[in-house]
């Protein structure tokens, strides 16, 4: 009868433990900045959210984003509404994500700021696309505290129409930046 006491506190023990280690490696950012630019003869356009979610686990340098489309602020309201409606549609695709790896082998207790490569997938307008995506991601206090970077995105490739009556004021190709402040995720 002692074995099998002792025997299940020590699975209780492990499974409390695993549960309590689960988000060890694991910093999140629950405001990041995603802006996007589309440059054009006609009319520039851009847009910024300050809401976006991002996660990285150093364990399994899994790297996972998430914006909801509603949440780009445009200087023109107009803008904002035709971006929602009529081009990411909104209310069909409600968020754009980021599902990928840090390809690179890296000491994310090593301070400094590293040249890295995501790869995986990025799904807007609900049309998942492979991806790697240039990034830097900075070190400090020995945790991973700021990721950054930039790309295009190539509206065709997600099946974002644009219509030929506004085709001078909208960029096959737009250029989006980000900016994620990580912290240490603590569970709530």
């Amino acid at each position: 009868m002692k074995t099998i006491i002792t025997s299940v506190l020590t699975i209780l023990s492990v499974a409390l433990f695993a549960q309590a280690d689960k988000y060890a490696n694991t910093y999140a950012c629950t405001k990041g900045k995603i802006h996007f630019f589309s440059a054009s003869p006609l009319e520039d356009i851009e847009a910024t959210s300050n809401v976006a979610v991002c996660v990285l686990n150093t364990q399994t340098k899994k790297v996972y984003s998430k914006v909801a489309q509603t949440s780009f602020v445009f200087k023109d309201g107009l803008m904002q509404e035709h971006f929602n409606e009529n081009y990411m549609e909104s209310d069909k695709f409600p968020s754009s994500v980021l599902d990928m790896v840090v390809v690179e082998d890296i000491d994310f207790t090593k301070d400094g700021v590293y040249d890295i490569t995501l790869k995986g997938t990025l799904e807007m307008h609900g049309v998942k696309n492979d991806r790697e995506i240039k990034c830097k991601l900075t070190i400090a206090n020995g945790v991973p505290s700021r990721a950054t970077g930039a790309f295009d995105v190539k509206l065709a490739d997600h099946d974002i129409k644009i219509p030929k009556a506004v085709t001078m004021n909208i960029a096959e190709v737009v250029k989006v930046d980000i900016d994620f402040a990580l912290e240490k995720y603590q569970k709530k």
